[in-house]
């Protein structure tokens, strides 16, 4: 649910502002720092792949960019975008299903994307971040 929250917030902070120049936003501290004392980097309460990192999430996050440009996503700010993507795994990974991504994608963005545009981001974020998930898209 906390993420849910940090998701909404996140996407209500793109769409009134623009130009995500706001160094302090939540989600991206929100996953990483749950445990930071445990020898972990992943997501400790959920056993199984998680989002990359190191060196592995400049790649993905070089592809999910990428695949938003691609797919004509509008978007303003990169890092936001990347940290959004990484919370729609993060979510996944908990358990949310992908139609709730989709939805708070769309509910959060404040018009500025439709349903389709979000399932485009939630599939993007999949096939970059948490390709694991790929069986949960349609079609």
């Amino acid at each position: 649910m906390t993420r849910r929250a940090a998701t909404l917030l996140l996407l209500a902070t793109l769409s009134v502002a623009g130009c995500g120049g706001d160094p302090a936003t939540p989600p991206a501290d929100d996953p990483a720092p749950a445990t930071s004392t445990s020898e972990a980097p992943s997501t400790p309460s959920v056993a199984g792949p998680s989002v990359p990192t190191g060196p592995d999430t400049v790649a993905a996050d070089d592809l999910f960019i990428a695949g938003l440009d691609s797919g004509a996503i509008e978007y303003t700010d990169p890092e936001t975008m990347k940290i959004l993507g990484r919370g729609i795994c993060a979510e996944l990974q908990q358990g949310q299903p992908v139609i709730a991504e989709v939805d708070a994608v769309t509910t959060g963005s404040r018009g500025k994307w439709d349903e389709s545009a979000a399932g485009a981001i939630v599939g993007t974020a999949i096939g970059a971040y948490c390709p694991e998930f790929r069986a949960l898209l349609p079609g």
